[in-house]
């Protein structure tokens, strides 16, 4: 027969459960909360799984740096391994920062934007932020000793690593919602600003393109050019170059301010929308806004559509914007030969962030075991067989 003594389980001198008395009913609720834990514990390994293959993913970079110096401390004829300018160079360009941002994810695309204005033989005093501590690493061994290259941790928050899909919204724009503030800080200070994403390329000097009496310079919608039209154009904020007016600096702390409401608020939009919602509205004040030449300052689809007659126009930079996910990027730079990375996997680093996760599951794993013995030990017995009599 089955005996079951739920109330009155008898116990021996060393406090284990004596097997006669044992309750099955009890075992079911523990079954049942063993369930969730493996459930729990199932998670959090496929979210591993996940996670490291988008890491493994992650493409290339070039090869080392091994300049010992930093840029702050360089002789005026040094020339920076990343820029190839001297110090000498980048005071010849007094008063203009080029601005771009990064994860680890698109470490590898930042470096190849660098050898593109290095190819174009351009010198300009460059700020790259990274977005994380892995990225920064990277960053900073391979601009060491380069005056013109200038890598700072991001003093808003660290973002993910890896590379997360438009569906992962907090960190998706979460990255891409940090630039306003950066740009405003620099606007401050009386500088002009060249923002620029890390998936452009330079085949020439733009920055004859950003003279006379504007705000703003920003590639708009095609059929528009030359003219702007305040209600309907719309822009791109990947490619931006930025004048400390009045009129610009006040644009931006409202875009700024709005960026922070929606984050505030956990309502995470597309700056580029609120940008070009401000424009359309001339909010808070009229900004004069030149249109780039599209011809001039292609974006993706264009450039790398095969019936578009690049031969006909001499390309200044091109944005690989709408050319969605880090993969396809890099397919099309190699495929239109524009990839000058000398590539080369980035196992160390990506080995490290690799460990991280591990360390991070495995504590979970951990924890939940250990969450099982306590319940266990907290339901009064051990997890023996049910015994028949």
């Amino acid at each position: 027969m089955h005996v079951c003594c739920c109330r009155d389980e008898k116990h021996d001198n060393e406090g284990f459960v004596d097997l006669r008395f044992f309750c099955p009913e009890k075992m079911t609720n523990v079954n049942h909360i063993f369930k969730i834990l493996f459930a729990l514990l199932s998670a959090a390994v496929v979210l591993f799984i996940i996670i490291y293959s988008q890491n493994r993913s992650t493409p290339l970079t070039p090869a080392r740096n091994d300049a010992e110096t930093t840029g702050q401390n360089v002789p005026l004829t040094n020339y920076g391994p990343l820029s190839n300018c001297s110090l000498a160079d980048i005071k010849k360009r007094p008063g203009v920062v080029m601005l771009t941002t990064a994860n680890l994810a698109f470490v590898d695309f930042v470096l190849n934007m660098l050898a593109s204005v290095r190819r174009a033989g351009v010198c300009i005093n460059t700020t790259v932020i990274a977005e994380d501590q892995t990225a920064y690493k990277v960053l900073h061994k391979y601009a060491m000793g380069d005056p013109a290259v200038h890598v700072r941790k991001t003093t808003s928050g660290e973002m993910d690593a890896i590379e997360h899909s438009r569906h992962t919204v907090t960190q998706y724009y979460g990255i891409m919602n940090k630039r306003q503030a950066y740009i405003l800080a620099l606007l401050e200070q009386g500088l002009e600003i060249l923002f620029t994403n890390s998936d452009t390329f330079w085949f020439r000097n733009p920055f004859p393109y950003f003279e006379g009496n504007f705000d703003m310079f920003m590639r708009g919608t095609r059929s528009h050019y030359p003219t702007r039209r305040v209600k309907e154009t719309r822009f791109c904020s990947g490619f931006i170059y930025l004048k400390p007016t009045n009129a610009t600096v006040k644009f931006m702390r409202e875009w700024v301010k709005i960026m922070d409401s929606n984050k505030k608020w956990g309502n995470y939009k597309p700056d580029q929308s609120v940008m070009i919602r401000l424009l359309q509205a001339d909010k808070p004040k009229h900004v004069n806004v030149k249109m780039l030449d599209p011809n001039l300052f292609p974006w993706g689809p264009e450039f790398f559509n095969p019936s578009w007659p690049r031969k006909n126009h001499s390309t200044v930079v091109m944005h690989a914007a709408s050319i969605h996910g880090h993969a396809n990027k890099l397919t099309k730079f190699q495929e239109y030969g524009i990839w000058l990375v000398d590539v080369t996997n980035l196992a160390e680093d990506l080995g490290k962030v690799g460990h991280m996760y591990a360390f991070v599951l495995s504590l979970v794993f951990f924890l939940l075991f250990t969450a099982a013995l306590c319940l266990g030990s907290h339901a009064g017995y051990k997890l023996v067989p049910y015994y028949k009599y």
